[in-house]
């Protein structure tokens, strides 16, 4: 009887402990909300980690490539690490990060320029995705109101 007691004693006080760790982790995490640029509503909320890679790609309207945006959260805000994209234009960065090319594209990298937010006047015609550490099916683009400013934004 007495082992009994103490396997249940050992158990409540791992339990508690959990418990503690874990609500204590669940105040310190961070979340990144898909929502209206204007009236706020929010369309999806996950949870990130501190050094999550969010990437944000698209249809370029003109040269219909694949344009692909990936962001680093770093506890604040999100920070513009790298870009890519098959065609390089009028109007693209040159002074920033380190310019190759891989497998096709134009990689730009090392860009480290901050955002509050990613925002963007969605489209249901130029297939959007949205990523958080590779996984893109975690945000429907296609749910998503078409024609609005949407944003994706760290809390």
């Amino acid at each position: 009887m007495p082992l009994r007691r103490r396997q249940l004693l050992r158990a409540a006080v791992a339990s508690s402990a959990l418990a503690l760790v874990t609500g204590c982790a669940e105040e310190q995490g961070h979340r990144l909300l898909c929502q209206h640029q204007r009236t706020g509503e929010v369309y999806a909320e996950l949870n990130i980690k501190l050094g999550a890679i969010i990437t944000h790609s698209w249809l370029h309207s003109i040269e219909l490539s694949r344009w692909t945006d990936r962001y680093r959260f770093d506890g604040e805000r999100l920070m513009l690490i790298s870009t890519e994209f098959e065609e390089y234009g009028a109007g693209m960065p040159l002074d920033e990060g380190d310019l190759t090319f891989q497998d096709g594209k134009i990689v730009i990298e090392n860009i480290d320029r901050p955002f509050e937010a990613i925002g963007w006047i969605h489209s249901h015609r130029v297939g959007y995705r949205i990523g958080v550490d590779g996984d893109t099916d975690l945000i429907d683009p296609d749910e998503l109101p078409d024609r609005e400013p949407i944003e994706l934004r760290p809390r």
